[in-house]
């Protein structure tokens, strides 16, 4: 098989230490090897209120690069899935780019992603609560899940272990504990298998 070439368009740093990993994942499970896979991380400077402005504009610059599947990610922020995944989908309409397009749309932000199997945390008490959208409500649970597996105040957050936590969770339990993650994880897969089965693109390596 060839490789892959991913491009990721993350709104921060903490869809970055996150994504990737968690996309590695997603693929072994369609058979396809890490070694396969071309990650080229993108992220939006401009804040949370201007990722999607920056996306347009990231979209604009960026018909030279070398991309098999582009995945976009931007948290809901306390608006529907459905219009924050519709926005992301206009501009790309809009755009001249013709790839096959993946978004992950944390609803209502990333870290809920990270908390989606609480299995990775050995049990420690820690449970995915019910959905509400609250200012930071997702962060300090992660926050406060990290100090209590590791024995210390994580940095950042605990964003700085979302690779282990990406390798270590159970996709299958995760994705039935956050609809937007389960959506994400079917998309993914179903462009992995569009192409795999296109001429010239996943072929046996000579």
């Amino acid at each position: 098989m060839g490789k892959i070439s991913l491009l990721y368009f993350l709104e921060d740093i903490a869809h970055e230490k996150f994504l990737p990993a968690l996309v590695t994942r997603i693929a072994q499970d369609r058979g396809i090897e890490p070694s396969l896979l071309e990650h080229n991380v993108r992220n939006a400077t401009g804040g949370k209120g201007r990722a999607l402005a920056e996306f347009s504009q990231f979209l604009r610059e960026s018909q030279g690069l070398q991309c098999h599947i582009l995945i976009v990610a931007i948290d809901a922020n306390c608006q529907s899935y459905q219009k924050r995944r519709k926005e992301i989908l206009r501009r790309v309409k809009q755009s001249e780019v013709r790839w096959q397009v993946v978004c992950a749309v944390p609803n209502p932000h990333i870290e809920r992603w990270y908390l989606s199997d609480p299995t990775v945390f050995r049990g420690k008490g820690v449970t995915l609560p019910p959905y509400k959208c609250e200012r930071g409500r997702y962060k300090r649970i992660l926050r406060e899940a990290i100090e209590e597996h590791t024995g210390s105040v994580p940095p950042l957050g605990g964003i700085e272990y979302g690779q282990e936590i990406a390798k270590a969770m159970d996709i299958h339990k995760a994705r039935k504990e956050d609809r937007a993650l389960g959506r994400f994880v079917d998309d993914l897969k179903q462009a992995f298998a569009i192409l795999m089965n296109q001429d010239g693109v996943a072929t046996e390596a000579s």
